[in-house]
This record gives structure tokens, sequence and C-alpha cells, in this order.
């Protein structure tokens, strides 16, 4: 994914086409139960983990914090 300014409006879109995780900049489709998934990621992950952000959380996020990302 090209970098880009993520918005709450870009995030919203995003969820409507289907992903539910923002991982390291790539947009992520978990098939299942989300919470496993993100429990996976950071067991497997524990030394390097990625940054992995829920889409539906980041929707509470103010802009301005989206911006960081």
């Amino acid at each position: 994914m090209e970098k880009q300014q993520i918005t709450t409006k870009k995030i919203e879109e995003w969820i409507a086409e289907g992903y539910d995780i923002l991982q390291d900049g790539e947009l992520i489709k978990v098939e299942g139960d989300i919470p496993e998934f993100l429990k996976k990621v950071s067991e497997d992950t524990a030394d390097t983990a990625p940054k992995t952000y829920l889409l539906k959380e980041l929707l509470t996020w103010p802009e301005e914090e989206l911006k960081k990302i």
C-alpha cells in the first residue's frame, strides 16, 4: 500500500471494502475470529511485533493521532 494520509473517512472506506486490520501499512481481511488473529500475531512476533491496528478501533482516534500512523 502506498503511503497515504490516514483519515476517519479513509478508514470507513477500508472497512466497507471488508478490511479489518492495518498491519505495518498493509490492509488485511481477517478470515475468522479477529481477537484470535490479533492474539496469534502478538505471540508469533513477540520480539519484533509489527504495528497492528484494528480499523474499527482507529475510528475512535482523533484525526491528529491518525496522522502519526
